[in-house]
């Protein structure tokens, strides 16, 4: 009698089975993110995501309950665009949201808004909307690479997906900004220069005064890169790059001629220039900016002029600006 009991029980739980695997199979075909099956690497990734969208809408929120309509129409703006920046505000809240729920749903804990200080030494945000505006397209500029790069990382299609369609409103915002308000060139070549999630942290680090505690515990990001500075941005002139160096650094791991100061650039890819670089140094170095370069570039300082790695990373990247006007045309392009 037990036998048989035990029989028919066996034959229940293999029934049960059969009947609930293929909804299982099912659930995870339509979101494979759900469960906790996202890589810990996407759900870093997607945070670093997240990271930047709280950013973009403090920002925001800040600059237009700072700023009115009238502000704007007096410091030359047109009045409409007003309106356009609270429509991206809400966008840039619609993707905390979105990504807070694919994080969620990823197995991982989204992390929260910092408390930021956009009137920084660091920011070109003051007490005007063209301040504002200027910031904006900073982060925007950033945005649209971090989102370029997480892209190429993310291994789970549900992520790619998640960040792609987050990823074209962010170009979107930012040719919109550059074009219409700021009047000047929507794009700086034929291709966009990707970042990881650590140089990003670098270019947006300065802004930030404290973070949840919590989320470096429990969702940790990446350490950003030593930062660097740039005194001007016109070609072929000279500028002074300031960096602190690494603790660990060492000249003596490296030649000479193979430190270099490297420009991630839209219209010309990757440009090299060698420099001098010496231990415990804090002077400044002299580079000059490279004649070809046109629109947003990304610049490090790195240890070998070959490789752009997060080893050979000593600085940076700082956000290099050189933007004609909107009917510019590079010769290189033509």
């Amino acid at each position: 009698m037990a036998r048989h009991l035990s029989t028919v029980f066996i034959h229940i739980i293999i029934a049960i089975v059969h009947l609930v695997l293929p909804i299982l199979a099912a659930r995870a075909m339509d979101n494979p993110l759900s469960g906790g099956l996202g890589s810990e690497k996407d759900i870093q990734l997607l945070n670093c995501a997240l990271y930047i969208e709280h950013m973009e809408s403090a920002l925001y929120t800040e600059g237009l309950s700072r700023f009115s309509v009238k502000n704007f129409t007096d410091a030359g703006l047109e009045p409409w665009t007003y309106g356009r920046f609270q429509e991206i505000l809400e966008h840039e809240k619609s993707h905390v949201r979105f990504l807070q729920n694919t994080v969620s749903e990823a197995g991982g804990r989204p992390i929260g808004p910092c408390t930021y200080n956009f009137r920084c030494t660091c920011s070109s945000f003051n007490d005007d909307p063209l301040s504002f505006v200027e910031l904006a397209s900073e982060l925007e500029t950033i945005g649209t690479a971090a989102y370029h790069g997480v892209s190429t990382m993310l291994t789970n299609e549900q992520s790619i997906s998640a960040s792609g369609v987050v990823f074209e409103i962010e170009a979107r915002h930012s040719g919109w900004i550059d074009a219409s308000v700021r009047k000047v060139s929507a794009w700086s070549g034929a291709f966009g220069v990707p970042l990881n999630c650590g140089q990003v942290l670098t270019l947006l680090t300065p802004y930030i005064e404290s973070c949840p505690s919590r989320d470096s515990e429990l969702s940790p990001l990446p350490k950003p890169y030593p930062p660097l500075t740039i005194s001007n941005t016109r070609p072929n002139e000279l500028a002074s790059l300031s960096f602190t160096p690494p603790d660990n650094f060492n000249t003596n791991t490296s030649t000479p001629e193979s430190f270099s100061v490297t420009f991630l650039t839209s219209n010309s890819g990757v440009l090299s220039v060698p420099i001098d670089v010496q231990d415990d140094s804090e002077k400044p170095v002299q580079v000059r900016i490279p004649e070809n370069i046109r629109g947003d570039a990304f610049v490090v300082i790195t240890n070998n002029a070959k490789d752009i790695s997060d080893e050979s990373i000593l600085a940076g990247p700082a956000l290099l600006r050189v933007q004609p006007d909107a009917n510019f045309r590079d010769n290189m392009e033509r």
